[in-house]
């Protein structure tokens, strides 16, 4: 056994119900969790592969620091090739199921195949059954974890399930792990559903072992008493999780609103969504596994419990809806996990729906005989059930809004907000271009847990800036300058944090003094015993980064114009607030994509990996595999 590390790859066929193992030892220039996915998707799935095809792979994987005392390492990574467009699928989760896979003795676990009828894996150290499902299946995300922990009579059972926008491929289902952590982004649900696979419920009894114990213990407990106990950001969290801080008066910050279709949102309603009015339905705050924020929290309404209203739901389910409704609103959240979708591609499908028909494309004769407004929950709830179930014109948004579109045409394309198949579903886009970058950049498709850096609105000094990143200043988010170098920086570190299986809310994401660099390369030196400079830590993080770049080429065809903004983020500006008037402009978007080429030494022209690039970071067997697929690269 390494240290840090479980030491095994467990590889599941779901057809064939066999396994076998491989040492993690073989893949360790990746490090773990999203770096030696990635890897292990780029080598075992062909590009004419479907993402729902019984071949097609996704891969549950933990990092080095995962499941020691390091504080927030605690995530899973779940990467697979996207439902929604055929390039990179990729979610990241917290809560206990990362910790407890590597306390059964497994860093990753690659799952192929298609049960032939509906199954969950239980998996129990080195004992793998594959258990019927029938019982479960058509269950919700709740009703699957108790069941499964009532059935093995085992509440300590982490389980990673599908509710039934799973097991109906809603290409937007997502999984569920501890009843609320999602996985989201590129339907990891539907690719569940595919193989007839419930859920994989793990237990393990074994240890992590660490290089050196008494000094890792030293430096967790000096970090928790210098940064964590002295950080306003994670007081906040403790306080009210990441909605507590998004809740900023509306004349101070921009947010999604209706479609994308404006960026204010009025005080009155942010004010209906303040914390002392949601902390009415608490019933208590918890933490994912070794996490000093504990931002989660169970809530109940109307006897319901569900897990964690967060600044995300607050968005898909208020905002964008204009769903002024707190109880409303949280009823949404509470089905949307139950039924396993992801809640960003859901807002956004039913969004375009609405603005839609308010502008007469769509019709009654399409929705069924529904009416389709903003803040009217109740249509809302009976929509996401029909999306869940495809039943009717809910199958029709089960698609996404790319197919969507499609089908109802009428010009209704016009409406849609996509970058790479996918709905762009975040608030600041407008204004702030360097946020914008990296989400309309991310080889996810669309999502600001990439490249999308929240440093530009920390208002840091250029001092500091240029200290931390080596780049003059990022201080104004509405500036074009300089916001190229920033997103770079910002992937090649988010993907450390990812390989790592540290929580992005508490690296330097949210505050430039948490998880630095440094704070990185010595709890991985202490955790593994390895020796690994910054250098070397960002040179990693750009590999995985090009890794994933060539897998969307391969795979889905995406170049330059994939990372060029929606019509309706550079011709719509926000009409209200300290942001009236802002909107993407082309021209100064391209110059900037330029130079965010430029720095990854990309060819300006199609946004691909040139030769000398992919020679220098010793992925020079990609060459090969694009240029048998008639893929040219430049010098």
């Amino acid at each position: 056994m390494s240290f840090g590390r479980a030491g095994k790859i467990l590889f599941i066929n779901l057809t064939e119900r066999s396994f076998n193992c491989e040492k993690t030892e073989k893949y360790l220039s990746y490090l773990g969790g999203r770096g030696i996915n990635q890897w292990l998707l780029f080598n075992y799935i062909n590009p004419k592969v479907n993402p729902l095809d019984p071949v097609s792979i996704i891969i549950l994987g933990s990092g080095p620091l995962v499941g020691t005392l390091v504080p927030t390492a605690c995530r899973l990574a779940v990467d697979f090739k996207n439902v929604m467009n055929f390039g990179i699928g990729s979610g990241n989760s917290g809560g206990f199921f990362a910790t407890e896979m590597k306390l059964a003795g497994y860093d990753h676990i690659v799952i192929s195949g298609k049960a032939d009828r509906p199954i969950y894996l239980l998996i129990i150290d080195n004992k793998i059954y594959f258990k019927d499902a029938k019982g479960i299946w058509g269950k919700n995300t709740w009703e699957t974890d108790n069941a499964i922990k009532k059935e093995n009579s085992d509440n300590d059972l982490k389980i990673l399930s599908i509710g039934v926008g799973g097991e109906k491929k809603v290409k937007y289902a997502c999984l569920i792990s501890d009843k609320g952590r999602a996985v989201a982004y590129g339907g990891s649900g539907a690719v569940f559903g595919s193989k007839n696979l419930k859920a994989v419920a793990v237990r393990g009894t074994q240890s992590i072992e660490v290089y050196s114990p008494e000094k890792l213990i030293a430096k967790v407990l000096k970090y928790n008493k210098e940064i964590i106990r002295k950080n306003s950001y994670i007081d906040g969290l403790r306080k009210g999780g990441t909605l507590l801080g998004y809740l900023a008066p509306g004349e101070k910050k921009p947010y999604d609103v209706k479609n994308m279709s404006e960026g204010f949102w009025s005080n009155e309603n942010i004010e209906k969504f303040s914390r002392d009015k949601l902390d009415k339905y608490l019933i208590r705050r918890h933490s994912c596994f070794n996490c000093p924020a504990y931002c989660s929290s169970i809530f109940q309404l109307d006897g319901n419990r569900f897990e964690t209203f967060e600044a995300n739901s607050f968005r898909s389910y208020a905002s964008n809806l204009g769903i002024t409704s707190l109880e409303g609103a949280l009823d949404c959240h509470r089905l949307a996990n139950l039924y396993g979708l992801d809640g960003d591609q859901l807002s956004a499908t039913i969004s375009w729906a609405i603005e839609c028909y308010e502008n007469g494309i769509i019709t009654k004769e399409e929705t069924d005989g529904m009416e389709l407004r903003w803040n009217d929950h109740k249509n809302v709830k009976l929509l996401i059930d029909r999306i869940a179930n495809r039943i009717g014109f809910g199958d029709i948004l089960a698609k996404g809004v790319f197919d969507a579109s499609k089908i109802i045409g009428k010009g209704s394309e016009k409406y849609s907000v996509l970058t790479k198949k996918i709905s762009v579903m975040e608030s600041g886009v407008r204004s702030y271009k360097g946020w914008a970058l990296g989400i309309i950049t991310s080889n996810k498709g669309s999502g600001h847990l990439r490249g999308a850096p929240l440093l530009e609105r920390q208002q840091i000094s250029p001092q500091m800036s240029k200290k931390l990143f080596n780049i003059q200043n990022i201080g104004n988010p509405t500036e074009y300058g300089n916001k190229a170098e920033l997103v770079v920086w910002q992937e090649k570190y988010k993907a450390i944090v990812d390989i790592m299986g540290i929580c992005a809310c508490t690296s330097m994401w949210t505050d430039v003094n948490l998880f630095q660099p440094e704070d990185i390369s010595d709890f991985y030196y202490l955790v593994t015993g390895e020796i690994l400079s910054i250098k070397e830590l960002f040179k990693i993080g750009e590999k995985v980064q090009n890794l994933e770049k060539v897998f969307n080429v391969l795979h889905a065809a995406f170049t330059r114009e994939g990372d060029l903004p929606p019509k309706k983020l550079t011709d719509v500006p926000i009409k209200e607030g300290i942001y009236q008037d802002s909107r993407l402009d082309l021209r100064q978007w391209n110059k900037m994509l330029d130079r965010y080429y430029f720095l990854h030494k990309w060819d300006k022209k199609t946004g691909i990996p040139t030769k000398d690039r992919l020679h220098e970071l010793e992925l020079s067997e990609l060459i090969d595999i694009l240029e048998e697929n008639n893929i040219r690269l430049a010098d």
